[in-house]
Parts: structure tokens; sequence; C-alpha cells
């Protein structure tokens, strides 16, 4: 008898998963906004060693915060490509990303406009 009611309990929860996973596999994948993204090259520095600090956007994340940006994401070196700054070019951000701008050209920082697709990555 126990037996039994374990068997069709054990169907059941088998027929529910596979309609979940069909359902899973049939349902349109939303596709995600592509956001403008203002980008900041670290600038190099030339020594004779490569520091720790040399690995991660710190000039270019200096600039950002003196500028009052609150959300911005930062990289690090990685395969000969320079650390970089990306800030989000919206409404919110307009006068940080102006002043940014506007410092990054005095400082001869090169920046680049990107568009990627919107990530909940963590922010600084």
């Amino acid at each position: 008898m126990i037996r039994t009611r374990l068997v069709w309990f054990a169907l059941g929860a088998a027929s529910v998963a596979l309609v979940a996973a069909f359902a899973k596999l049939i349902e349109p994948e939303v596709e995600q906004p592509r956001v403008a993204h203002l980008e900041l090259i670290e600038p190099f520095l030339e020594r004779d060693e490569v520091r720790d600090e040399d690995m991660i956007a710190n000039v270019v994340g200096e600039l950002a915060r003196d500028c009052g940006a609150r959300f911005f994401e930062t990289t690090f070196l990685y395969n000969d490509n320079a650390p970089t700054l990306e800030i989000a070019l919206t409404p919110d951000n307009q006068q940080a990303t102006e002043c940014i701008m506007s410092k990054a050209s005095q400082r001869s920082i090169q920046t680049n406009i990107i568009y990627r697709k919107a990530t909940n990555a963590q922010t600084h």
C-alpha cells in the first residue's frame, strides 16, 4: 500500500518537472536593452615593474568619484588590456559624465562610447 502511494507520488512529481522544463524551453528569452556607456581607459604609467596599484583603474576611478559619480564599474588589467572605468550614459549620470569628460580631456585620458547589454553587476 505505501509503496503504491510512493510510486504515484514519484510519477506526479516527475510529470510536473517535465512540464516545467518544457515550458522553460519554449518560453521566449527576454532581450536585455543595450545601454550606452562612457568608457575611460586607465593611463599607462611607465615604471620598471608593475605594481598592484597599476592593475586596477585607480586614476579614472578617482576622477569619477571626484565628479560625484555614484554608480560605475571598473575593470582590472587582463590580457594586455588596460584597466577601464564604465559609467552608463543616463539622465541620472548626466552631471557626473559631463564633469568626467571635461576632466578626462584635460588630462588626456582616452575615452570611448560603448554599447552593451544591461547587467546586474556590482557597482561602486
